[in-house]
């Protein structure tokens, strides 16, 4: 936003005011995200520097909360992006080009090339952290670049330590970030030339270890020319900065696309921040803590009783162990006895903490993901019935995986594209596509969920059709069994290789038809070779012959028409 920097105004400087701006946005929400750490995960929140070190879970009496964002991040990622199995396909939002064999032969290699750059990159691992940043703060927040060993690589970041904007679409556009680097890992990233004098002389004296603070700013570069590519006209710029010493850049680069790959899990109007369910929970996450810790003192105060003793026992050994003997002077007769009785019912307590811990695993949708292992009644059941019910819970995610499918997997899945061709590492297009715009297409458990509804009305239809054609038989001439097979196939999401291109169903037709023809002309031939030596028979089946098309050939062919 070079455009936006006021008059006289460095670059740097405009950075620092703009990250106190985003700083005051983010201000209000830091308190539920520190607690939501104290309660859930507490290594994914950093809102100040520090040294590394295990982060305190005193707070964490009953794990039900961890467990179930455990359960709702592992759901998340095997059933979005699996490394075990395909969970996008390119297309074309031409259905008839699609179905050409040219087209689906480049999109199937386009695809298992883009397989294999996020199999070898840290894609998966930092998606599999980012889900649990999703439930439990609402956004998942990384930096997709490239790399040059791996092709793409992907920076999930620790909440905290960042600050976002959105644009008016909802879109995460500007991203400010800081990292505590050693002196070491500075130098080796940005170059012994290019960094302050302090730093160069705690290098060159062999301090390597003492940290400081980096800040990076990525934001759209509106005032650029885009008939120039070097790094200072990029769509995106890309700065790096040390706040507390040096008034320049340490870097000034930028991005040919947005980098930043930030998904929310309801976000309320204009919010820049976003709803998740581990804010929905932390009410019942904290009310679990306080019952697991009153039923822990009942069940300590009923063991082991606070006791009253006459004061002449007050320098008198004594012991509360079992089976001990205490010989006491005491005129009541009454000696050591409790304080006070405690009558608890762990019955009753204990359903009430079951009651709280369901809720907890149904706002984590953990009973999702489990439908089928916590399913009552009889098991197994049918297959048909199995199904039904995990797609019935699964379109509960329906509003959140739009969210992951337009913010999250699309813009890798275009970034990752526009790298592979910059390093023109992708197969050239057949001419059916050239200037075309692809189209994606997710195929994993949770999107096949969706999009299972139309196999249903599919189903439905077909049989319906049948049942009508044993009454009717040309009712069937109503059904494109092509097209039903077409949308079938691309509702459960099956691999398109399955399916023939209409091109060679045609050809494959085509070439049928004429095996049909040959066999019939020939099943002809044998009937009228014979015939002809019959003087009696020949006008007959002459006549006949005549009468059929593939008859009235065959004479051409015999000099007899």
């Amino acid at each position: 936003m070079e455009n936006l920097r006021r008059d006289n105004e460095t670059q740097i400087a405009y950075h620092r005011r703009r990250l106190n701006e985003l700083k005051e946005v983010r201000q209000p929400w830091e308190a539920e995200w520190r607690a939501l750490s104290e309660h859930i995960e507490p290594t994914r929140l950093r809102l100040h520097s520090g040294r590394e070190g295990p982060r305190s879970r005193d707070k964490i009496i009953d794990s039900t909360g961890t467990h179930a964002y455990e359960t709702l991040k592992s759901g998340m990622h095997s059933g979005l992006t699996s490394p075990a199995r395909p969970w996008f396909r390119l297309t074309t939002f031409d259905p008839d080009l699609k179905k050409l064999d040219a087209v689906k032969v480049y999109l199937a290699a386009v695809q298992d090339k883009m397989r294999e750059v996020f199999a070898a990159s840290n894609l998966y691992r930092a998606f599999h952290i980012g889900y649990g940043d999703l439930g439990q703060f609402g956004q998942s927040v990384a930096i997709l670049v490239e790399d040059e060993e791996t092709v793409i690589r992907v920076q999930q970041l620790v909440h905290g330590r960042f600050w976002i904007a959105r644009d008016h679409k909802g879109k995460a556009t500007t991203l400010y970030r800081t990292f505590r680097w050693s002196v070491q890992r500075i130098i080796e990233r940005f170059g012994y030339d290019n960094v302050p004098e302090r730093l160069k002389s705690l290098y060159d004296s062999s301090k390597y270890g003492e940290c400081f603070d980096v800040y990076h700013a990525i934001e759209p570069r509106y005032d650029r020319d885009p008939k120039l590519i070097d790094k200072r006209n990029k769509a995106f710029l890309s700065n790096y900065w040390i706040d507390e010493i040096g008034s320049d850049l340490l870097e000034e680069s930028g991005f040919d696309s947005n980098p930043i790959i930030a998904p929310a899990w309801e976000l309320s109007e204009d919010d820049h921040y976003a709803l998740s369910p581990g804010q929905k929970a932390l009410g019942d996450i904290r009310m679990l803590q306080l019952e697991q810790t009153r039923k822990l003192e009942g069940i300590d105060k009923k063991v082991r009783p606070p006791m009253n003793a006459p004061t002449s026992m007050q320098n008198s050994p004594a012991s509360l162990l079992p089976g001990a003997v205490n010989y006491v002077d005491d005129p009541t007769g009454k000696g050591f006895r409790p304080a006070m009785e405690v009558n608890l019912s762990l019955a009753e307590l204990r359903e009430d903490i079951q009651e709280v811990q369901n809720r907890i695993e149904k706002t984590f949708f953990a009973d999702l993901f489990f439908a089928i292992t916590n399913m009552e009644g009889v098991q197994p059941r049918n297959q048909f019935e199995l199904t039904q019910r995990k797609e019935e819970q699964l379109l509960q995610l329906g509003p959140v995986l739009e969210n992951v499918f337009g913010d999250q997997l699309g813009p890798t899945i275009d970034r990752t594209f526009d790298i592979l061709a910059a390093r023109d590492e992708l197969p050239p297009p057949p001419p059916e596509l050239q200037g075309t715009e692809l189209k994606v297409e997710y195929i994993s458990t949770l999107a096949q969920a969706q999009q299972a509804v139309a196999t249903g009305a599919i189903e439905r239809g077909v049989a319906f059709m049948g049942q009508v054609s044993a009454v009717k038989p040309e009712a069937l001439d109503k059904l494109d069994v092509d097209e039903a097979i077409d949308l079938y196939f691309d509702a459960i999401g099956a691999p398109p290789s399955m399916i023939l291109a209409d091109d060679k169903v045609e050809d494959i037709r085509a070439q049928r038809a004429q095996q049909m023809q040959a066999a019939q002309t020939a099943q002809m031939a044998s009937q009228v070779a014979p015939a002809l030596n019959q003087g009696a028979k020949a006008a007959q089946v002459l006549a006949d012959a005549n009468d059929n098309p593939n008859g009235a050939a065959l004479l051409r062919q015999l000099g007899l028409a």
